[in-house]
């Protein structure tokens, strides 16, 4: 790795998490089948965007939820983030335009960050 590719990736880290749809009328389906959001949470998908912003506000980096699977307490949607710039204060993750869960940066280094949204 060359020194500029090296020191970019000191200044950068990536976090992960899950955002799970508590929603009783997805009981037809079994434990770790696909599932998908439904009427007003169909913005609840594979690919809805995953946005963290910094102290300012300022969006630093993107992500997006991988495919839905069927739990015990709805329908589970992963996500990773990388390329998130170090040294904010505090930072903000958002899926979709669901309200976002504000964390420092070792909250954020550390991942398992959990959204439940219920239907």
């Amino acid at each position: 790795m060359s020194g500029s590719a090296a020191s970019s990736a000191e200044k950068t880290f990536g976090t992960s998490g899950t955002l799970t749809l508590a929603d009783s009328s997805l009981s037809f389906l079994e434990e770790g089948e696909r599932c998908t959001g439904l009427d007003g949470y169909s913005d609840i998908q594979r690919g809805a965007q995953v946005n963290v912003t910094g102290a300012d506000g300022t969006l630093v980096a993107t992500g997006e939820l991988e495919g839905g699977k069927k739990t015990a307490l709805g329908c589970e949607f992963p996500f990773t983030i990388e390329g998130i710039p170090q040294g904010s204060k505090f930072y903000t993750v958002e899926v979709s335009h669901r309200g976002g869960l504000t964390q420092t940066e070792d909250e954020r280094r550390s991942g398992g960050l959990t959204f439940t949204l219920v239907r």
